[in-house]
């Protein structure tokens, strides 16, 4: 009897601790449920919610995110006039960019500069070996020589007319000796000047156009005694560098091409048909494709003279001042020239219109947290801004700012309701 009642006992005992564990882990289960909903109902309330990616979708952010990526403008109705539009490419002026080659046949030793490097007036860009240097080293010795056997002659010449006019003072010359005495020297004299005239070429030869000292110190080795320095005209980037060491070069072969990009020229592609509607002095901008709000203010300086045979253009002359260091030469670039009468236009910055699906949108604010979605149809730029023919309306508030953020969570919030 006992044996059974203490075994009853035990069993109450087991199912009573298998009741407070069933009870501890549905408790736990309902609490991991519980937060799990918090944590999806935070979620959504912190992050951008998209009905969908169409039409009319909104997109709610809170004002706390807002601060530094959110800008907005109210659309407002702007006169601009009629723009003109003319491909081109960018260029550099005829004065402000230097071929720099060589007056004779020689070899590359060596190159100081390369691509891209700025170098100044005088600079030696590379020394070039030449044959040249030793027949024009020759001929400078020569008139050097020459120069000084013609001082002997002229000195000589001297005491001998001087001694003839003593001669003829005393009556032991005749006239005719003395006269003879007097043209030896002024011939002696004029082949002076003469050998002095080769000695001043031979040497310039040298030294201005080849480059190296016509005068060198006895037992002197330096390369710059007998290699021909390639020196910079001007202060400018190397743009162009056709030789290495031990390239052959030629008076033709332009070894390297320097320029200065703050001053560059927009050669703009004119039919004959708009011609009329330009003038010299015209203000204009160049714009680069795929860089959008960038423009860069020129003037028109050359209406052009003479019509492309295959193209049928004119290339009007842009000058372009304070270029930075965005512009290049060989860039492809469109003029934009304002001609004509003003229109009422609405325009916005082209950050603000992104695309979804082929549509440009932009986002229109509805509340302090709240963007929609709109579609709109963008009719070119004015001015580096967008015109938005239709779409939305004056006085309504656009984002200009962070209309990329609001695309990304759209799209996202999309994604995630597929």
């Amino acid at each position: 009897m006992e044996q059974h009642t203490w075994t009853q006992s035990v069993r109450v005992r087991v199912m009573l601790t298998v009741l407070v564990v069933s009870i501890g882990f549905l408790n736990g289960c309902h609490r991991s449920s519980a937060n799990n909903n918090e944590a999806s109902t935070s979620a959504s309330n912190q992050n951008a919610i998209s009905k969908s990616a169409g039409e009319g979708a909104e997109i709610v952010l809170p004002v706390t995110e807002q601060q530094g990526t959110i800008a907005t403008t109210t659309l407002a109705v702007q006169s601009a006039p009629d723009l003109l539009r003319f491909p081109g490419k960018i260029v550099l002026p005829d004065n402000e960019s230097w071929h720099v080659g060589v007056l004779s046949t020689g070899r590359i030793e060596h190159v100081y500069a390369n691509l891209g490097d700025y170098v100044h007036k005088g600079a030696v860009l590379a020394r070039m070996h030449s044959h040249d240097v030793h027949d024009a080293r020759a001929t400078y010795a020569i008139a050097v020589a020459e120069k000084s056997r013609l001082q002997s002659a002229a000195t000589l010449a001297q005491v001998n007319y001087d001694r003839m006019q003593r001669l003829y003072a005393l009556r032991a010359a005749s006239v005719e000796q003395t006269e003879q005495a007097r043209q030896e020297l002024v011939n002696a004299k004029t082949a002076l000047e003469n050998g002095q005239t080769d000695v001043i070429r031979s040497k310039t030869h040298l030294e201005e156009n080849l480059g190296i000292p016509a005068d060198l110190p006895a037992n002197a080795h330096d390369e710059t005694a007998e290699l021909i320095p390639i020196v910079a005209p001007a202060s400018g980037y190397v743009l162009q560098k056709n030789a290495t060491p031990g390239t052959t070069v030629a008076p033709a072969t332009d070894i390297f091409v320097l320029g200065e990009p703050r001053h560059l020229w927009m050669l703009a592609a004119v039919g004959q048909e708009l011609l009329g509607q330009l003038k010299v002095g015209q203000s204009a901008w160049v714009t680069l494709p795929g860089i959008p709000g960038q423009r860069f203010a020129g003037r028109i300086s050359n209406l052009g003279q003479e019509f492309d045979p295959t193209t049928r253009r004119l290339q009007v002359r842009i000058d372009l001042d304070h270029a930075g260091d965005i512009l290049r030469p060989e860039m492809l670039a469109t003029a934009e020239i304002a001609v004509g009468e003003t229109h009422p236009l609405i325009l916005i910055a082209p950050e603000a219109v992104q695309q979804v699906n082929g549509q440009d949108i932009v986002f229109v604010r509805k509340a302090a947290n709240r963007f929609m979605l709109r579609p709109v149809r963008v009719g070119g730029s004015v001015n580096g801004k967008a015109v938005l023919e239709d779409g939305v309306h004056p006085g309504e508030e656009v984002v200009t700012q962070g209309s990329f953020l609001l695309k990304s969570q759209l799209l996202k919030a999309s994604m995630q309701g597929d």
